[in-house]
């Protein structure tokens, strides 16, 4: 019993890591709506948002699992990835998988493994 994952508690930090992308995102578009970004700007800002939205929901998740910080931040990362590739799918986006978003989710997991483990000893 006491090895067990507790889910529900990486369930919570993807919900919170996918409500702060969102309200962010909905910011950057009111901002964007009167000013111009160049791509590249906006490339890196959608890289960034990733990043420190799983870092709050890996940081939250295993604060919240009080162990395997390392675990809960994998989990919220990857997790989170997949809950991003499935909304740039439907929204139709391109089903393929390049170098980009390789990167990305390497990314994405270092930064939930390091922040798990800064979760637990907050």
């Amino acid at each position: 019993m006491e090895n067990k994952i507790k889910f529900s508690c990486a369930a919570e930090g993807v919900f919170r890591a996918s409500i702060l992308t969102l309200i962010v995102l909905v910011a950057y578009s009111i901002i964007t709506s009167y000013l111009t970004a160049s791509m590249k700007v906006t490339s890196v800002f959608y890289i960034v948002i990733t990043l420190v939205s799983v870092l709050y929901g890996s940081v939250y998740a295993a604060k919240k699992a009080g162990e395997k910080g390392w675990l809960m931040g994998i989990m919220v990362a990857a997790i989170y990835m997949i809950v991003l590739y499935l909304v740039k799918v439907v929204g139709g986006g391109s089903t393929s998988i390049g170098m980009r978003e390789v990167v990305r989710m390497a990314l994405a997991l270092g930064i939930g493994t390091l922040a798990g483990m800064l979760g637990i000893n907050l």
